[in-house]
């Protein structure tokens, strides 16, 4: 229970920070001139400095037991009766003081004597305790301090830059010099303002914080530095003579990293201080290889929109880290990447060049005689598509361009031959399956399958519709294609070929006829899910030259056993030698002897039949006519790879 005349909680508190921050000053002056008496081994500082310590913390305890920190029974006469008991450590203090320096010395003390008067005049606060309403309000005498240096250090800068903020020019001082002597750069302020605007000027690793000042209190500056995303990964140290539970707790809530009551101890502090110096360090590393890692996501974003130059990481390289270390293999792929996009992208010029010079060198024909059965341009087709024009014949049937009505937009339709469905009661349904996974192919290399159905009596299949010649008409015209436009075809197929393998899409029937080229040079393969339907009903004929599919089928088709995508790349190593010499790599009066032939014997490479063919890409089409499917590439994907290192 209070007693009658006990203080109020404020009032004490205040007690207990004005006492301590006097034993602060001695102690730490104390510290520091014995500091300095080591170096110099004299034993004369030495005695007189440790019986001034002795007392101030004999000092400590008695404020301890008269003014706890979470005591409310505090009177006016027990304020006296700790000023009576501080006396003897007062007096003590005061004669090993003047030990050091007598207080008669005439000329004005400056320092090791100026500190010993800072100590003298520390004591004598102590005994201020016997007016405990007017120490609440009075402001101590100040001592002149000597200002350091904000950029003195004994070491340099290596250990970091601290700022300590306290409106008490000896706090600043004891631990300015504290500091400077274990290598620390340090700057000072002695108002929350003035450190507020320091820390947006120049950069520190820590601030040493005191709690109590006028204006902008140290609560408050740690509040606006934690919340200020230019400032909150400063670590904040608070030191100060108010050490109640609250204070502190209410510091820790508020961000501080760390709490240190005065007087404090050099060894805790000079802890405190490296730890909180290390923290900053290891933060700074982190924000500066975030920093680094978003570049970099930056740069992969800069590739993937093709605006990425090589050499752009150049400055993360340089670290020897890992990032660094990601950097340059990132450039160094990046680099590549934009090596292979523009020599495809001369590919497929040339290429386009020479679709150019076909169409011009041979006038465009409708196509020969039509067919018993043939749409006429302007017929209707299933009540839906008006037909335009005849495309294009196969062993499947005819392809017509088309105007979907209720689409409003031109479409490519195949008819499928009536033979083709017969048979078997089960084709329907197959072919059905092969068009739904045709339809989840999509990219910019295949063209698109639409719908399979049945109309006026036929089966039919709509696809998107291409405006362009087909690799058969352009290797007919033209004989040969030069190596960089079989390149340019070789790569968009091998695309083609991933994106469907991917979706467990086997094309089975890869051959000129079912490759168009529009205008700009860009490949569309055909017949995706169609083909499978190919595969059960192409015929090998005992007569004649084999032409068409079976030319092109790799030799587990030939035999037929089972098949993968890699059947899929033989087929394309046909093709490519096609374009490459103007000629199949295996030609047969009939269909026996062109098994043997693929079986047994090993064609002339493309760059026997054409010198102009570079020997590695005629080495890569003779791997991908190997007569095992093992000795092929493993994947469309992996011959992509290979086709682009090739000039």
């Amino acid at each position: 229970m209070n007693a009658p005349d006990a203080l109020p909680a404020g009032q004490v508190a205040a007690l207990r920070h004005d006492l301590r921050t006097p034993v602060n000053h001695i102690v730490g002056y104390c510290e520091l001139l014995l500091e300095e008496a080591a170096d110099d081994m004299d034993d004369r500082r030495r005695a007189p400095l440790r019986a001034a310590l002795e007392a101030a913390r004999d000092v400590l305890v008695q404020i301890e037991a008269a003014l706890p920190a979470t005591g409310n029974t505090v009177t006016p006469s027990a304020i006296e009766a700790l000023r009576v008991r501080m006396s003897g450590p007062h007096d003590r203090i005061l004669a090993a003081m003047e030990v050091l320096h007598p207080a008669g010395t005439a000329t004005p003390p400056t320092g090791f004597g100026a500190d010993v008067a800072k100590v003298r005049h520390a004591t004598g606060r102590l005994l201020a305790v016997q007016r405990p309403a007017a120490l609440a309000s009075a402001a101590p005498t100040p001592v002149p301090v000597p200002t350091a240096s904000a950029e003195s250090s004994a070491e340099g800068t290596a250990r970091g830059r601290i700022l300590v903020v306290d409106d008490v020019a000896e706090n600043r001082d004891v631990l300015l010099r504290h500091l400077v002597r274990q290598g620390y750069e340090v700057a000072s302020a002695g108002d929350g303002a003035t450190a507020l605007a320091m820390t947006h000027a120049s950069s520190f690793d820590l601030m040493l914080l005191d709690v109590r000042m006028p204006g902008i209190d140290g609560k408050e500056v740690l509040t606006r530095i934690k919340q200020d995303p230019a400032t909150r990964d400063l670590p904040v140290v608070m030191i100060s003579a108010a050490d109640e539970l609250e204070t502190i707790a209410g510091c820790i809530e508020a961000g501080a990293d760390d709490f240190l009551p005065k007087p404090f101890d050099p060894v805790l502090l000079r802890a405190r201080v490296s730890a909180s110096v290390e923290k900053k360090r290891l933060r700074d590393m982190e924000v500066d290889y975030l920093r680094q890692v978003d570049r970099v996501v930056e740069a992969a974003v800069a590739v993937e929109q093709g605006r990425y130059l090589p050499g752009g990481l150049t400055e993360v390289g340089r670290r020897d880290d890992a990032i660094g270390r990601l950097a340059r293999v990132f450039d160094a792929m990046a680099a590549g990447v934009k090596a292979r996009e523009e020599r495809l992208s001369s590919q497929v010029n040339t290429l386009r060049l020479e679709i150019d010079e076909a169409k011009r060198a041979t006038a465009e024909t409708a196509g020969g005689e039509l067919d018993a059965g043939t749409l006429l341009p302007g017929a209707r087709f299933g009540d839906r598509y008006t037909i335009i024009r005849v495309v294009g014949r196969g062993g499947m049937g005819t392809v017509y361009k088309a105007h979907d009505r209720e689409l409003a937009e031109d479409i490519a339709i195949k008819l499928l031959r009536p033979e083709t469905m017969r048979g078997d009661p089960t084709m329907v349904e197959r072919f059905k399956r092969e068009i739904r996974l045709a339809r989840r192919i999509s990219h910019t290399n295949v063209v698109r399958t639409h719908d399979f159905g049945e109309a006026d009596g036929a089966y039919y299949v709509t696809m998107e519709y291409v405006e362009g010649i087909t690799l058969r008409d352009l290797i007919d015209l033209r004989g040969t294609l030069s190596p960089a436009a079989t390149l340019g075809i070789a790569r968009q197929l091998a695309a083609s070929l991933a994106v469907a393998h991917e979706q467990g899409v086997i094309h089975r029937d890869i051959k000129p006829q079912n490759m168009l080229l529009d205008a700009a040079g860009v490949l569309k393969v055909m017949d995706f899910g169609i083909a499978t339907l190919a595969d059960h009903t192409s015929t090998i004929t005992q007569s004649g030259m084999v032409v068409g599919t079976p030319a092109y089928m790799s030799p587990e088709q030939l035999l037929a056993e089972t098949v993968d995508a890699r059947s899929d790349l033989y087929a394309a190593g046909v093709v490519l030698y096609e374009c490459l010499t103007g000629a199949l790599p295996h030609e047969a009066l009939n269909p026996i002897s062109l098994i043997a032939k693929v079986l047994h014997q090993v064609p002339r490479s493309p760059h026997e039949r054409n010198a102009e063919v570079p020997v590695l890409l005629s080495s890569l089409v003779m791997r991908l006519l190997s007569r095992e499917a093992t000795d092929r590439p493993d994947s469309a994907a992996a011959l992509g790879e290979l086709l682009a290192q090739l000039d």
